[in-house]
């Protein structure tokens, strides 16, 4: 499998036609290592010359970690035609996996009719992040649904579902999540 850094992520990544699944993972962390034989099973299985299997070791490559908002390894990334679309925090299984690629395969690239993609940020009134969010995405003329998670308990836990991450702000642009004020991440999804 292919090591993938900031120097060639763009070549890797973002250049390629496909669907790109990339292993985030550190060398000391226990569950990555229960994972990488079956992503490099996976890798050694695949026929499919338009999925593609790379590994981003998160300690070496802490700028790609911070702008995909990885928080949790091992995070398996799945990328279409350069654009993230989907990720799978721990370990599953590989039919869960397979099945992420499948999705991945069928995603149009933008499912907005108008070219802009839905923005939906979760927030709580408390949060100084969610504020700082919130103002960003005004100063760049953002058109954005906010959902209070403190009053609404369903879309607290579909959140929670879709990330696994409890922490606010989190933003969904079309049908990616970012978490946290990640300035570069809603740039590139939003073509900023």
């Amino acid at each position: 499998m292919k090591q993938v850094t900031k120097t060639n992520f763009k070549e890797e990544v973002v250049n390629f036609q496909g669907v790109i699944v990339a292993d985030f993972y550190a060398d000391w962390c226990g569950p990555c290592k229960m994972l990488s034989p079956m992503i490099e099973d996976m890798d050694k299985e695949n026929k499919d010359k338009h999925v593609k299997f790379i590994k981003v070791n998160v300690d070496e490559e802490q700028a790609l970690a911070e702008l995909f908002s990885v928080m949790s390894i091992p995070t398996v990334i799945f990328f279409k035609d350069g654009k993230m679309v989907n990720q799978r925090v721990g370990v599953t299984s590989k039919e869960d996996y397979r099945s992420l690629i499948d999705q991945a395969k069928s995603e149009p690239a933008d499912k907005a009719k108008d070219g802009k993609k839905e923005v939906i940020i979760f927030t709580t009134p408390t949060c100084p992040y969610c504020h700082m969010t919130k103002d960003y995405l005004k100063q760049k003329n953002v058109t954005y649904k906010e959902i209070d998670v403190s009053r609404d308990q369903a879309w607290a836990i579909k959140m929670v579902q879709k990330s696994g991450q409890m922490g606010v702000p989190q933003l969904w642009i079309g049908d990616q999540t970012v978490i946290g004020f990640n300035r570069p991440q809603i740039d590139m999804l939003l073509n900023l």
